[in-house]
């Protein structure tokens, strides 16, 4: 911005400097004037809208993160069940043989008791 504003000025100095030593008369003057204040009246606006992008980019860029940062949050928890699950798996397994086993053993002893 300061560049910009000082490369402005610079230039409309030198034009001054170089038509004042013409003898530039006050209506060149004027428009001159009149130019450098439209052109720091742009250099101003162009400015803010500079400012408003870049404190919108950063808020998207904020958002980006807060939301990288779930999704890593949901991976681990994903995997944390993942694991859990695979665990309950099996010990339903394991009890479902020991199930099955004490239900043979239950048939074998009724066949042993009908049997008598």
């Amino acid at each position: 911005m300061t560049a910009t504003k000082s490369m402005t000025v610079f230039i409309v100095m030198i034009s001054l400097v170089s038509l004042v030593g013409c003898g530039v008369s006050k209506e060149k003057y004027a428009t001159l004037l009149n130019d450098k204040i439209v052109l720091e009246e742009k250099v101003v606006v162009l400015t803010k809208s500079k400012d408003a992008l870049k404190n919108e980019y950063d808020n998207l860029l904020k958002e980006k993160m807060d939301l990288a940062t779930r999704v890593e949050t949901m991976t681990n928890e994903k995997s944390a069940m993942k694991g859990e699950y695979d665990k309950i798996l099996e010990e339903k397994i394991t009890l479902k043989a020991a199930y099955d086993k004490l239900l043979a053993e239950n048939k074998e002893l009724n066949n042993k008791l009908s049997k008598r």
